[in-house]
């Protein structure tokens, strides 16, 4: 006989199991271990292989746009050769100073400037070289913030940042420019995933963060909360070793470009400085963005705002993470400049708008659900190379053309050691073996405190420093209104003419310009 069946449970019947599937978003009160010292802060080596991690297909797509934007682009950015021109100075055993004899802080980045003196002496090329580790800076951001999304937001989110920075044409233009701003961004990442692991290297990071450029003093400050005393210690140690070098030189350890911005576009607020913010937000208010660095970003606003805003929830709770500490040191330069109404640079918009990308990858999930819509985002982003490519070729080339005619016209007219009043000193200035009197009062603080008294500057300061050659555009002298700052240059047309009478015409640049094009005037 069969055994008898064993009587049926009394309640609910067993079901067999299952394995249910839940978000891959990691719970964020969950408490995390601390990562040991020795963890290293870049993926394993089977990640970086593997093409279901974001990062190998993610950094080859970042290498295959750096490359190009840097054919496209072979030059560096004008403001690039300013710093350039120290750093040439430097290696050539003149000191770190733009006019020889002259020490003002005319630069913005320390860092920067001794790292492209460091490549002048070893390869005669600072383009090269300035080029070449902004996309070794790159490289590090993406595997380093894509492993901080991994671990503390999810896979998906690493995917969306890695891929957003990596096809994005503006974080090629800028990699391509030769400025610092992808060092900064390099080492915000770097800090704050190695105060994450309270490693030895975190003060001499945080140090060099803030030595890069003044903003990174506040990201500096940020990441170090999390910090213990040893790393916030050493960290100022480097800091203060630097500050104590630039005042003991330069008689000042704050960037004289820093003073004359300030002084000439001043400090509007918020309203003002609404080319920050306009862009992600969700309200139209009068026109909508006109930079070009700012304009495609608007399609994606419906995403990134929403995005944005649950993301920063979830990284608050967050906050002491190396994914926290960097999301919020971005998010903080971002807050700087609109809140202060800094005047726009292009190269700026890269360290805000990488925090409120980082921000938008953690939220992104929850308020996007179906494929479709990223798909979508994906292929946008991936296809404006078609656009966006000839606008930042068009403008760099634009730019470097009309400044390399002066440039090539100053060397073959001017005499050595002569000097010249002019506006764009970045490649001119590199090019031309002048003494340089700019309009801005970057490495003229005279010109500054001047321009600081009001209308006029342009005449008292032709008549006080009696510059050999005057380079100015057309439209200032046709309609008596600066180019960039405050203060007419003239006081009257009776005045301009007066002035004008003291210098002949040699040259024009770009003659079909319009009022942009530059006029090369002669000294009687």
């Amino acid at each position: 006989m069969r055994p008898a069946a064993a009587p049926y449970p009394v309640g609910r019947p067993s079901l067999p199991s299952r394995t249910v599937t839940r978000s891959r978003t990691p719970d964020p009160r969950r408490k995390l271990e601390p990562l040991p010292t020795h963890a290293s802060l870049f993926p394993a080596f089977s990640d970086l292989l593997d093409p279901r991690q974001p990062f190998l297909i993610p950094g080859l797509l970042l290498l295959a746009a750096r490359v190009l934007g840097w054919i496209a682009i072979p030059f560096a950015s004008e403001d690039a050769y300013i710093t350039f021109r120290y750093a040439r100075n430097l290696a050539a055993g003149n000191g770190l100073v733009y006019n020889p004899g002259e020490h003002v802080f005319g630069f913005s980045s320390p860092v920067w400037a001794l790292w492209s003196a460091a490549g002048i002496a070893l390869t005669r090329d600072p383009v090269m070289w300035a080029k070449a580790w902004s996309v070794v800076a790159d490289v590090t951001t993406l595997l380093v913030l894509g492993r901080l999304l991994a671990r503390h937001a999810s896979r998906a989110a690493a995917w969306c940042f890695a891929f957003f920075f990596a096809v994005w044409p503006y974080d090629s233009a800028v990699c391509a420019s030769g400025m610092e701003m992808n060092l900064m961004l390099a080492l915000i990442a770097l800090g704050a995933a190695l105060a994450e692991r309270n490693s030895l290297a975190t003060g001499p990071a945080l140090g060099l963060l803030a030595l890069t450029r003044p903003e990174g003093v506040a990201s500096a400050a940020l990441i170090a909360l999390a910090a213990g005393w040893r790393d916030r210690s050493i960290a100022l140690a480097v800091f203060a070793a630097g500050v104590t070098a630039l005042w003991a030189y330069f008689g000042s350890p704050i960037p004289q470009s820093l003073v004359a911005k300030s002084i000439l576009y001043g400090t509007p607020g918020p309203w003002a400085g609404r080319h920050w913010w306009d862009w992600i937000s969700p309200i139209v208010i009068g026109v909508g963005p006109a930079l070009n660095d700012t304009v495609h970003l608007t399609i994606l606003r419906l995403i990134l705002f929403p995005a944005g805003l649950a993301g920063v929830q979830v990284l608050w709770r967050r906050r002491r993470t190396g994914l926290g500490l960097a999301a919020f040191a971005l998010l903080l330069v971002w807050a700087g400049y609109a809140l202060v109404g800094v005047a726009y640079f292009s190269w700026y918009l890269l360290l805000p708008l990488m925090g409120i990308v980082v921000a938008a990858s953690v939220g992104l999930s929850s308020v996007v659900r179906g494929r479709l819509v990223l798909i979508t985002a994906a292929l946008f982003c991936l296809t404006l190379w078609s656009v966006a490519q000839e606008l930042y070729r068009g403008r760099a080339i634009a730019e470097y053309s009309g400044f390399g005619e002066v440039a090539n016209d100053l060397l073959k007219s001017a005499t050595p050691g002569q000097s010249v009043m002019l506006e764009p000193i970045g490649i001119i200035g590199y090019e031309a073996p002048l003494r340089v009197i700019d309009e801005i009062g970057l490495v003229a603080p005279r010109v500054a405190e001047r321009r600081r008294g009001g209308d006029g500057w342009y005449t008292d300061l032709v008549r006080t420093e009696r510059p050999d050659w005057l380079v100015v555009r057309r439209g200032v002298l046709r309609t008596g209104t600066a180019f960039a700052g405050r203060g007419t240059p003239f006081r009257n047309a009776a005045e301009r003419d007066s002035v004008l009478s003291r210098y002949e015409h040699v040259f024009t640049a770009q003659p079909d310009a319009g009022d942009l094009a530059l006029l090369v005037l002669r000294r009687r």
